[in-house]
């Protein structure tokens, strides 16, 4: 793989996330949340996250998308939407970098788009930041590095690594204020015997 030390830095800051979520069990477990609009909420926690690619076919593969930050997550509703906080087991991620999705070239080039998870990694963990700063979409990894990241994305080819815990409803601006939802007020015991 091209630039390890960039790679080993992304899995670094994955390393960090899933220092967040205390547990008993020996594996990595992340705390992440996914937008969506209200209307197909109960399909998804019905039927599962699988069917999900309706935006494209996946910048950084087909699967599930997810992101450490409540706040990137809301990109992906509209003013009504949700937001799904769920756990998901990190069992072997592979590190996205800007070498795999250049700022240069269009997403449907990127290494990964419209495929499925890389070689025998069970997700594909992407820190991103705006292309530029007047868009709200065009998110890829910091041609910089990954200190420039102000986001994430991860991606997971498997249903059944995805624990869904609490649903956030967002109200629109126009009838009252959007809750805030910090990162870090979910920071409760997952998974443990007392």
């Amino acid at each position: 793989e091209s630039n390890p030390i960039e790679r080993k830095k992304v899995l670094n800051r994955l390393h960090m996330l899933t220092q967040q979520v205390h547990h008993n069990r020996p594996v990595s477990v992340i705390r992440v949340w996914h937008g969506c609009k209200r209307t197909i909420l109960s399909k998804l926690l019905s039927d599962g996250f699988a069917a999900l690619s309706r935006l494209d076919k996946g910048w950084y593969g087909t699967a599930m998308y997810f992101t450490s930050s409540a706040e990137y997550a809301t990109k992906y509703t509209d003013p009504n939407g949700c937001l799904i906080m769920c756990y998901v087991v990190l069992l072997n991620p592979f590190p996205v970098i800007t070498d795999d999705a250049p700022p240069d070239v269009s997403s449907s080039s990127f290494r990964f788009y419209g495929r499925g998870n890389y070689s025998n990694y069970q997700c594909h963990f992407i820190p991103v930041a705006s292309v530029s700063n007047d868009t709200n979409w065009n998110f890829r990894p910091p041609p910089n590095g990954v200190q420039d990241a102000i986001y994430d994305e991860l991606a997971v080819f498997q249903q059944t690594d995805i624990l869904p815990h609490a649903v956030v409803h967002l109200k629109s601006r126009s009838t009252s204020a959007i809750p805030v939802v910090s990162d870090r007020d979910s920071e409760r015991t997952f998974l443990s015997k007392e």
